[in-house]
């Protein structure tokens, strides 16, 4: 059954879990503002119960003194030294109140309900203690001052009023809103229940076309086998055509070269190698991997190798050869390709070279450990501004020179051990001697470890004696004998990694 078929089910499904979450977070919603409102009624009800406090305090000051004024008795003095100890504890608590109800407006008549609180007992109780004969006039003074008290205590209960009138009329929105938000959601789940009962009856309608469907990709997936074995055979002329070349025959140096499938079965690839002689006693070197598999890279790889051998042909500097390829390959979108330039001159041993994101050269001279050059920049294809460097080592006879890619190191997901692997295997291949250093290197890498990707590995050795080439047929010999052993066995499709 097609995919899309379920789409009705998934999109009820998500439809229903949205109004579910909906209804949820409005249930969560109103019962934050209620329980707010709550909180706050509570807190409005504290706050007034001090507020009647601070005023009685207030008021229990002024009967006190009034009372010792009348009969100068001194215990009626008492109501005024408990309400004078009091008021500032209730003072500090109504302030308290307010600012946590955020009723920042009181604050101000708190503050000058303070205020008469302090003239009252400065101007008006210390005076009337102290000379009971100005009675008349400092009561009459200090009934004013009580009355402004009066007034600033009930302007902050108006104020605690206000707030809670507010809090509620906010609950009964919230409540009013989930109301509506419930009556929207049963009305979605109806018109879901009918647009799905509605997306069944079609799907019954789908069924039938499903089968011819099912039917005609049968056949493309026939077709799809047919046209995959087109290309395995395409590859493998490509790869056996390239395995074939034959080495330019250059006095003092012998150069060798293997290939490695990757064992698995779909992989065909595009890593190639390349030894062109540019004059008497320059070559030029050059070895890539192309991003990717199939007759894509294939294609990818064989441009280019054409590319990067006519840029050679004008200008041979390393860095340019690969300027000029890349801005080529990034004009032309072609797939992500590291690549490997150099020439070597065997008159005066100079090895000049430029890595476009490859792994860099392995170097090995008489008497000397094997060692990795330094190498840099980005890979082919990526950025048509990039600029490339060339860096140059200088030989001595008998150096050996190996060109590889990366899986020739990246087998086993760990890149240090591979190149300590790679430079033990190049150690190996330069002590027995061998014609055919690249599939002594090869044999030593790969004897107990698993090929997980194409490996490409070049080779040049320079004469100790400065005679002769004396690998460059006779290698070749040797690899193309090893290129029909291979041929002749099972044919496997992520062999078919090479352009002719």
């Amino acid at each position: 059954m097609s995919r899309r078929f379920h789409a009705p089910i998934v999109l009820t499904l998500a439809f229903l879990t949205v109004v579910v979450v909906l209804l949820f977070t409005g249930g969560l919603f109103v019962r934050k503002v209620v329980g707010g409102a709550f909180r706050d009624a509570e807190l409005v009800r504290i706050a007034r119960v001090h507020l009647a406090d601070m005023l009685k305090q207030q008021l229990d000051e002024e009967t006190g003194v009034r009372g010792y004024s009348a009969v100068r008795i001194p215990v009626l003095l008492d109501a005024y030294y408990g309400g004078r100890a009091n008021l500032p504890l209730y003072f500090r608590r109504v302030r308290a109140d307010l600012e946590a109800l955020k009723v920042t407006e009181a604050l101000r008549p708190l503050h000058d309900a303070a205020r008469t609180n302090y003239r009252w007992v400065h101007e008006i109780a210390f005076p009337l203690i102290a000379h009971p004969r100005s009675r008349q006039r400092l009561q009459l003074r200090g009934k004013t001052l009580v009355d402004r008290f009066r007034i600033d205590s009930a302007i902050i209960d108006a104020d605690l009023a206000r707030r809670t009138a507010a809090v509620n009329a906010g609950a009964q929105r919230a409540v009013v809103l989930v109301g509506l938000l419930a009556l929207g959601a049963i009305v979605a789940v109806v018109l879901a229940a009918v647009l799905f009962t509605v997306q069944q009856y079609r799907l019954a309608q789908r069924l039938d076309r499903e089968r011819s469907y099912s039917e005609r990709e049968r056949r493309r997936a026939a077709e799809l086998r047919a046209a995959y074995e087109a290309e395995k055979r395409i590859a493998d002329v490509l790869q056996q055509a390239f395995s074939e070349r034959i080495f330019p025959a250059v006095p003092a140096l012998s150069f060798s070269a293997t290939y490695i499938p990757a064992t698995e079965q779909a992989k065909v690839g595009g890593d190639w190698y390349d030894a062109l002689q540019l004059s008497e006693d320059r070559v030029l070197l050059a070895i890539g991997d192309v991003t990717g598999h199939g007759i894509e890279a294939v294609v990818a790889m064989n441009k280019a190798r054409q590319l990067l051998i006519g840029s050679a042909l004008l200008d041979a500097t390393p860095s340019q050869v690969l300027a000029r390829v890349n801005s080529e390959l990034v004009r032309a979108k072609s797939p992500i390709i590291t690549a490997l330039a150099a020439v070597l001159d065997t008159r005066t041993g100079e090895f000049a070279y430029c890595a476009a994101g490859h792994p860099p050269p392995v170097l090995l001279e008489p008497g000397s450990r094997a060692r990795l050059l330094e190498f840099g920049s980005l890979p082919l294809g990526v950025d048509s501004g990039v600029e490339y460097r060339t860096r140059s080592v200088q030989t001595t006879p008998g150096t050996l020179i190996v060109l590889y890619t990366d899986g020739a190191i990246e087998y086993a997901r760990d890149l240090a051990a591979g190149e300590s692997a790679l430079l033990r295997a190049v150690e190996s291949a330069a002590e027995c001697a061998a014609p055919n250093a690249a599939a002594v290197i090869r044999e030593s890498i790969f004897s107990s470890q698993k090929v997980a990707d194409d490996v490409a590995i070049l080779t040049v050795r320079l004469s100790e004696t400065g005679g002769v080439s004396v690998g460059g047929q006779a290698a070749d010999s040797a690899i193309s004998a090893e290129v029909r052993t291979r041929n002749a066995r099972k044919v496997n499709p992520s062999r078919l990694r090479r352009s002719a």
